[in-house]
């Protein structure tokens, strides 16, 4: 399997998490699926993404943070599953606590991380580390406070190695993702970037065998996958829901919710997930939720 990184150099962003005076550091694959939709829509190649989106070979990671050449990974829930460096109670509850601040973990050090065999302390990876948060107000009749996230680094995406993508995300940097892009924020530059093999090997979208596997995006089971993926899941659920625009009602319509695995979420069997419709009742056309799952074979026997 062919895989494609690109990494995104943003200023200033609006990731919203569902209050407008708060922004994250990092997007979903749902979100940058949207993106990508829109995108095509303005370059008449809608129909050719949708069925490229569909096909079975087709990923998309959430984001996460590049420092300094360093790709790292989302936290695995429920791991490291002994204890830590030292056999002292008092130490391992210090190292717990310093584990439940981390957010990304280097790629590099997944492996001794999950087996319990690093320094907790001494991992970068807690979200001050890659960016900062503030509240901005935006004064006038009725002001408003909004909030922003500037980045010390960068962001990488997963994706398949394809013309079609290049043209979107070359297109989408002017764009922006996230909220208030009209202000002038969530742009960003792009570049194609080659990742190590001993990383890309261990990247899968749904293998047959059992093992030990970490989600790369928020993604959730299809129906009939739930029964086999469930029991030896370690997982968290987020709500995805929101408003779509009606043109015929010239009104928002609340969008069905959807409840995903947070990314980091931790199985034993794979799964394919999809690219659900969520629209309103009585809605004239499909808006899509991407929850196709992506995940990273972790090095546990």
């Amino acid at each position: 399997m062919e895989v494609q990184a690109y990494k995104l150099d943003f200023q200033t962003v609006h990731f919203g998490n569902g209050n407008l005076n708060e922004s994250i550091g990092s997007f979903n694959a749902s979100r940058l699926y949207s993106a990508l939709f829109l995108e095509s829509l303005k370059l008449n190649i809608d129909k050719e993404f949708l069925d490229l989106s569909k096909s079975d070979n087709f990923f998309l990671s959430d984001s996460f943070p590049l420092k300094d050449g360093e790709f790292y990974l989302p936290k695995p829930i429920g791991y490291p599953k002994m204890p830590l460096i030292s056999e002292s109670t008092k130490e391992m509850q210090r190292n717990a606590k310093k584990s439940k601040k981390l957010q990304y973990i280097k790629y590099t050090d997944i492996e001794d991380y999950v087996k319990g065999n690093c320094d907790i302390g001494k991992l970068e990876g807690i979200s001050s580390f890659f960016s900062k948060s503030t509240v901005v107000t935006k004064k006038g009749i009725d002001p408003y406070e909004v909030g922003i996230t500037n980045f010390k680094t960068s962001l990488y995406i997963l994706t398949i190695k394809h013309e079609l993508l290049d043209m979107l995300m070359n297109s989408l940097q002017y764009s922006g993702i996230g909220g208030k892009r009209s202000s002038g924020y969530g742009r960003f530059t792009v570049e194609k970037l080659d990742i190590p093999n001993e990383f890309s090997k261990n990247i899968v979208i749904n293998d047959s065998e059992y093992g030990v596997y970490m989600t790369l995006n928020t993604s959730i089971p299809n129906n009939e996958e739930l029964d086999v993926v469930l029991p030896t899941a370690e997982y968290l659920l987020e709500k995805s829901s929101g408003f779509a625009y009606s043109t015929a009602s010239k009104s928002l319509l609340r969008k069905q919710d959807l409840y995903k695995f947070v990314v980091g979420t931790t199985l034993t069997k794979t799964y394919s997930g999809n690219i659900f419709d969520v629209r309103p009742d009585g809605f004239p056309h499909p808006v899509w939720n991407y929850a196709k799952g992506l995940f990273y074979k972790l090095p546990i026997r």
